[in-house]
């Protein structure tokens, strides 16, 4: 849903520049562009080239590779990807803590039986 809801930020963003020369909107998408290291987007009708070239750094106007909705899916990715690891090495800190507190806790509620020192009988 994250990855979602960016995408379609940047496309209304997109799409209020390319209509409207809000510069607000136009400042909007310098940010983002300038923060994904990224250009404009695809479009099969070929019409974004105004728009990159207001929006755009000018060493990445003319870029392959740099559509935008390509850059912030593998931003996105690669940073999700980071925060399941950290979230995955959490939960198994969490379940060890849970069974050595489990031990404890029994060792503590049976304590009267692990004082035997010389009450063992030989037979």
């Amino acid at each position: 849903q994250v990855e979602d809801s960016m995408m379609d930020v940047y496309d209304f963003v997109y799409e209020e520049v390319r209509r409207n020369t809000s510069s607000f909107r136009r400042h909007e998408l310098t940010a983002i562009h300038e923060a994904f290291l990224c250009c404009g987007k695809y479009s099969p009708f070929g019409d974004t080239t105004n728009v990159e070239n207001k929006t755009c750094p000018p060493s990445q106007v003319h870029d392959e590779g740099q559509d935008c909705l390509r850059e912030i899916q593998d931003f996105l990715k690669k940073h999700m990807d980071f925060v399941f690891s950290l979230l995955g090495i959490a939960i198994g800190f969490t379940v060890y803590g849970m069974i050595l507190t489990s031990f404890l806790w029994f060792s503590i509620h049976f304590s009267s039986n692990l004082y035997r020192k010389g009450k063992y009988i030989l037979r």
